[in-house]
């Protein structure tokens, strides 16, 4: 039986974003080759995420407090300085004492130490997002990114992305060679392949966030690149138009401020419903439940509100050229980043004329957002390299 460690720290401790990604790889996995013995490496797990993954043929790999009897759970968060040393030097120590034949990062970096490994190494660079656009991030932040990427693409021995394009912007940026990278999108949560809700809980969770009319929603953290602010001022256009707009997503910086600033200077209050977070359950609603996805987003690794939004049908407003034109093809609409009107007129024309938007998938476009394709993919690379 084939051995394989995954880094797991953000599928138990990351709700989103890494996290659903994380979980999404090693769930499928689990489900669709069963072959492997898997490893999963984490500092800790969090009570939302602790009982997930019980299968016989999964073991949890964590440090004890005790450095003697490394690899258990622990009882508080490890301190920092433990933690990086953990991460970087003994995690390497186990891989190779459980003599994997792969060990698969998931978020972007790999352990300092993972050169001592001989198996196959394995890291996904979702984005290097923080070098197209830098005032998104800290200086530190910028630095520490940077540092973690030089490494995975050194020491890995193949790169998953998931799109061409963040392919292409890893080879600008570090020129890493094409024969090195693996395009494998990302799979969709199941959550999004179970029947359509019912509207009595659609009807229950617009009220429970204070949505009272038809909306429109955008995802995304709230940060320059993301675009919210172009979404808000296409809705001072639209100030007669009985729609709502549900932004969702978590403030980072001062963007949020000129957001809420522009909202109260066009009295836009009774438009716009804020939404920190949804869970992954209430998710469906929320898009089943909307009238479109607009995502003008400038620049992304991928676009998972987009594939999650055409799984249900939902008419999307994306940006053109970047990597949301591999995933939406010719069944979206497309828009320049920053045009404000051009957002406008789509919201108008989704609420006057629904069906010009109507669209469906066949059941291969079905597939290719499915857990079980990423698995088939990652299962022939894993292959390839043992």
């Amino acid at each position: 039986m084939p051995k394989i460690g995954f880094d797991a720290r953000r599928a138990f401790l990351n709700q989103s974003g890494l996290g659903n990604y994380s979980r999404e790889v090693i769930r499928g996995i689990l489900a669709f080759h069963p072959e492997y013995k898997v490893f999963l490496y984490t500092p800790d797990t969090s009570k939302l995420f602790r009982d997930v993954f019980k299968e016989p043929n999964v073991r949890l790999k964590r440090p004890k407090r005790n450095r003697k009897q490394r690899f258990e759970s622990t009882v508080k968060p490890l301190n920092p300085l433990r933690a990086y040393q953990w991460r970087n030097i003994e995690i390497v120590k186990s891989i190779i004492y459980g003599k994997m034949d792969v060990y698969h990062g998931l978020s972007n970096e790999m352990p300092k130490q993972i050169g001592h490994f001989r198996g196959a190494k394995v890291v996904t660079i979702h984005d290097v997002i923080f070098k197209v656009c830098p005032e998104d991030y800290p200086r530190f932040d910028r630095y520490m990114y940077n540092k973690r990427t030089l490494n995975a693409v050194r020491m890995a021995d193949a790169i998953v992305c998931p799109s061409a394009f963040s392919a292409n912007s890893l080879n600008m940026h570090y020129a890493v060679s094409p024969n090195k990278i693996e395009i494998i999108h990302p799979s969709i949560q199941s959550a999004f392949y179970k029947d359509a809700p019912d509207q009595q809980s659609i009807q229950r969770f617009t009220n429970q966030w204070g949505i009272k009319k038809n909306y429109i929603i955008c995802l995304g953290d709230i940060r320059p690149r993301k675009n919210q602010q172009k979404v808000v001022e296409a809705m001072s256009l639209l100030k007669s138009l009985d729609i709502q707009l549900v932004l969702v997503g978590r403030p980072s910086g001062n963007y949020i401020h000129a957001i809420k600033s522009f909202i109260q200077q066009e009295n836009l209050e009774e438009k716009i419903v804020w939404l920190n977070s949804v869970s992954t359950h209430d998710l469906p609603l929320l898009f089943y439940g909307a009238q479109a996805l607009v995502y003008p987003s400038e620049i992304e690794g991928y676009g998972l509100p987009i594939a999650e939004a055409m799984l249900c049908k939902l008419p999307v407003l994306t940006t053109q050229d970047s990597s949301m034109e591999e995933i939406g093809g010719n069944k979206i609409s497309y828009v320049k980043a920053n045009d404000v009107q051009g957002i406008a007129d789509f919201i108008q024309s989704v609420v006057d004329a629904p069906s010009s938007f109507a669209y469906s998938l066949t059941k291969e476009e079905h597939w290719h957002f499915s857990a079980e394709r990423q698995a088939k993919e990652l299962n022939s690379l894993y292959t390839r390299l043992i």
